[in-house]
């Protein structure tokens, strides 16, 4: 995938000058707690931008990124105030001056936006789908809800895959155009096996699913087939109460499946 590749050569890039960074640092005489402070500052950030886009990574973290983007803002932020009220070139500045000294009185300023901003970012987004799973979808992760597979026949199984919270309504848009509620949002009360935003997988028979086009049908409503005519179908999960689709995925069903 072309955005985690791209995330990790950067996150490469930036470890090897981080590295010199430290090694210019203490080699040149520094004292060991800032040395030693950017060290694990660098670490923080290297591990955001891996975990961005490592769902394993990301599991095996927790909520260890919330403390270490704290750390982050802090130390970076406490140099920069360094940067701007006096000339020190010690590591908590970022660089020494002997290293990029080319780049004249910007150099602190540019490190911190072209390697600092990005893993804090990064951190900053793992942050946030720990607070509000599901509201940010990662490099490399399944797609919330998934349709396999994606082209059925007759007598066919189509199975629905849900990943992370969803809503507890699902519809479908058929080929003819018309909206057939399959699953109704159920009350508070009910049962949670009986909740639909608690599946993370749902099975429909192409030769015996049905639906109802009227919303919260009473019971006796008479049902109609879903896979009535071929066509693209546009399953549809949802909130209560809500005007369009929070997720969807598209099947195309071919009709009777063609003989030997």
């Amino acid at each position: 995938m072309p955005s985690a590749s791209g995330t990790i050569v950067y996150a490469a890039l930036r470890t090897i000058v981080a590295v010199a960074v430290v090694f210019a640092a203490w080699h040149g005489g520094r004292s060991a707690w800032p040395i030693i402070g950017q060290a694990v500052s660098d670490t923080s950030c290297l591990a955001f931008l891996l975990a961005y886009v490592d769902s394993d990574l990301r599991s095996s973290l927790g909520w260890l990124p919330l403390p270490l983007l704290l750390y982050v803002i802090g130390w970076e932020g406490w140099g920069a105030l360094r940067a701007i009220d006096t000339e020190s070139d010690t590591a908590a500045d970022g660089v020494g001056a002997d290293l990029l000294g080319w780049l004249g009185g910007l150099w602190r300023w540019l490190y911190r936006i072209l390697l600092v901003v990005p893993p804090a970012g990064a951190g900053a987004f793992l942050v946030f789908a720990l607070l509000y799973p599901g509201a940010w979808i990662f490099p490399g992760m399944p797609a919330p809800l998934r349709c396999t597979p994606e082209t059925v026949a007759r007598g066919d199984t189509l199975t629905l895959r849900l990943t992370g919270p969803h809503g507890g309504e699902l519809g479908v848009l058929t080929p003819a155009g018309a909206f057939l509620y399959i699953v109704d949002y159920a009350p508070k009360t009910a049962l949670p096996a009986d909740r639909f935003e608690y599946r993370n997988r749902f099975s429909l028979a192409t030769d015996g699913a049905t639906g109802r086009v009227l919303q919260g049908a009473p019971p006796g409503y008479p049902a109609v087939p879903i896979f009535a005519d071929t066509g693209a179908y546009v399953f549809r999960v949802s909130e209560a109460a809500e005007v369009s689709a929070s997720l969807a995925c598209r099947v195309r069903f071919t009709g009777e499946r063609a003989g030997p």
